[in-house]
């Protein structure tokens, strides 16, 4: 149930999204560590399938300015509403294909994260394979089109030895949280601070 969604996760009460936006989005103690790693490194970020925003509100925090994108009109104003909620203003948010070249040439950002999305059910079924767009495609027109330095959020299926074969050179950090194997950072260019893979555990 979405009530139980937001509690396990610490998620506010009154935080807009339905069960599955919730249940797929990012925990706030990942977000929290991923914006800490990217400090530094630039004044904006863009989080493309940024879904209801739990990262870009973490982000808000560190960065001068972030940018969401999404292909799904609904999300993006939970989205915007999440982000009001919580104080955010600078922020940015569009709607469309983020595989779109058109689109991402209207983007002016320091750091990409490319949030790969589950395409999740309620029954916990993924497909991040059939339905997303091929990866190192991806990259190549975020590099191209916006900046070097990029982040990935993949899900947990996609190892290290499977990224890197797509992609190249990457820092791969598996993500535990509270235990659990929760989702695994990409860091690309000049975010990479150790090449190969690492693990952190969060609480």
């Amino acid at each position: 149930m979405r009530s139980d969604i937001i509690q396990q996760r610490d998620y506010p009460k009154d935080i807009a999204g339905d069960e599955l936006s919730l249940k797929i989005a990012s925990y706030p103690a990942t977000a929290q560590y991923l914006g800490s790693a990217l400090r530094g490194k630039g004044n904006s970020v863009c989080e493309l399938c940024c879904g209801v925003g739990i990262s870009l509100i973490e982000f808000s925090k560190v960065f001068s300015t972030v940018i969401g994108v999404d292909n799904n009109a609904e999300i993006i104003k939970d989205c915007q509403r999440n982000l009001e909620t919580f104080g955010t203003k600078n922020y940015e948010l569009l709607i469309g294909d983020v595989s779109s070249s058109e689109l991402l040439s209207q983007i002016k950002a320091d750091i990409v994260l490319y949030d790969i999305p589950y395409w999740s059910n309620h029954g916990g079924a993924i497909d991040a394979k059939q339905r997303n767009p091929d990866l190192k495609t991806m990259v190549t027109k975020i590099r191209e089109l916006i900046t070097p330095q990029i982040a990935i959020y993949a899900p947990t299926h996609m190892t290290y030895e499977e990224i890197s074969s797509q992609i190249g050179d990457c820092e791969y950090i598996e993500v535990h949280l509270r235990g659990k194997h929760d989702r695994n950072f990409i860091l690309l260019g000049p975010l990479a601070r150790k090449i190969g893979k690492t693990r952190i555990d969060l609480k």
